[in-house]
């Protein structure tokens, strides 16, 4: 990644967190296999696109200590090399025709495996190992854990499912590196919004200036909601050409990723000077997020975070205040465990990445929000968002 190349690639990253990982399992465990495909790009540090494209769409890793082998589809296999960059990883399914694959990898050259299942056997069989355990990752379904449990024998096949999730819930040095960077191109969005905005300016104008910069820095566009007036109080909800007033809220929420890993942060602002119940609800929400944050150390639990918050809401402006939650973690997915809600009692660990948030949404009339990411701390959090968390006033 373009940061004075100060990270390590993706390969040598899935190289240090496949020591994290088997760091967890029994040590009895030589080879995980998964086919789900955050733990696959976690343990392999390929991100596919044919993900994005076919949510449907099959794949598998197979990991040792040392590697990471990926059972793809014969179109994801181009893309996987580019990655892994050795043909001897890749067990390939289906039928993708490159043109020079004869100046390519000879293995590129033979036919595949007809299917997922095939390719999946093919490897499994070819990367048994000599002793030890088989752990599967069944996170999504149990596919791979039968078909493991049928060449290896169920004795010879565990579930490491909850120690892959352990692993993952904190973050290494290089995984906040693109955490960090995901957050800042949507920070600088936003400046380009408190730069560029005017009145009489539609949404998808604002989104496009947004978006650009995310792009433009190294970032792949995740999700750009932009609303104003009215539309503010709709949650997700895609721009449109609606001309932006003088007086209104514009309410952005917006996430991107960098090498796989999400930023999810939000801001408000308002054309011309805020009315008296627009500066009211939103100091209730600052004020809210502010205790939040002041709250969030290790072992604090994700239900009592989302109490202090709600609560500082309702004292401060808000009194019938509600929500379902207020914040999550984030990493490789936008919404990763914990979930801060009433009924998550997850306690918080220290190298866990939060985005923490405070909405408010009233049909007809308007919605405000504002939203930070945090890496908790073992007294406190640091934070990885740089911005103000005041209400921007635009001309």
């Amino acid at each position: 990644m373009n940061d004075a190349d100060s990270s390590m690639d993706m390969t040598v990253l899935a190289a240090e967190l496949r020591t994290k990982v088997f760091a967890e399992v029994p040590h009895e465990v030589a080879l995980i296999v998964s086919s789900d495909t955050i733990n696959k790009s976690y343990l392999s540090g390929y991100v596919s696109m044919a993900h994005d494209l076919a949510p449907t769409y099959r794949s598998a890793v197979l990991a040792s200590r040392d590697e990471a082998s990926l059972v793809a589809s014969a179109a994801d296999a181009g893309p996987a090399l580019d990655v892994l960059g050795d043909a001897g990883l890749l067990y390939r399914y289906g039928v993708f025709h490159f043109v020079s694959a004869a100046l390519g990898p000879a293995d590129f050259g033979r036919p595949a495996s007809v299917g997922f299942e095939e390719a999946l056997a093919e490897a499994l069989r070819a990367l048994r190992p000599a002793s030890g355990l088989i752990g599967v990752d069944r996170t999504n379904d149990d596919l791979v854990w039968t078909m493991c449990r049928e060449i290896f024998g169920e004795r010879s096949v565990i579930d490491v499912t909850l120690d892959i999730a352990r692993a993952r819930a904190t973050k290494t040095a290089g995984e906040l590196v693109r955490l960090r960077k995901a957050v800042r191109l949507i920070e600088n969005g936003f400046r380009w919004v408190i730069e560029n905005a005017r009145a009489g300016m539609t949404e998808f104008d604002i989104a496009a200036g947004l978006t650009g910069n995310i792009v433009t820095g190294g970032g792949i566009p995740r999700f750009v909601s932009v609303t104003s007036g009215p539309r503010s109080a709709l949650a997700d909800a895609y721009p449109t050409w609606r001309v932006i007033a003088k007086g209104e809220m514009i309410r952005i929420d917006a996430g991107c990723t960098v090498d796989g890993y999400w930023s999810d942060i939000a801001r408000t602002f308002v054309f011309g000077e805020p009315d008296a119940r627009q500066r009211r609800i939103y100091q209730a929400l600052r004020v809210g997020l502010d205790e939040e944050l002041a709250a969030v150390r290790a072992g604090i639990a994700a239900n009592e975070l989302f109490g202090v918050a709600v609560k500082a809401v309702r004292t401060n402006g808000l009194p019938e205040y509600r929500r379902q939650h207020c914040g999550h973690g984030i990493g490789l997915r936008s919404y990763d465990s914990p979930l801060i809600n009433p009924s998550d009692t997850t306690p918080l660990v220290e190298g866990m990445c939060l985005c923490l948030e405070t909405p408010y949404y009233e049909l007809g009339v308007d919605g405000m929000m504002v939203e930070d990411t945090v890496r908790v701390t073992a007294t406190g959090h640091e934070s990885l968002t740089t911005m103000p968390r005041e209400l921007f006033v635009l001309p």
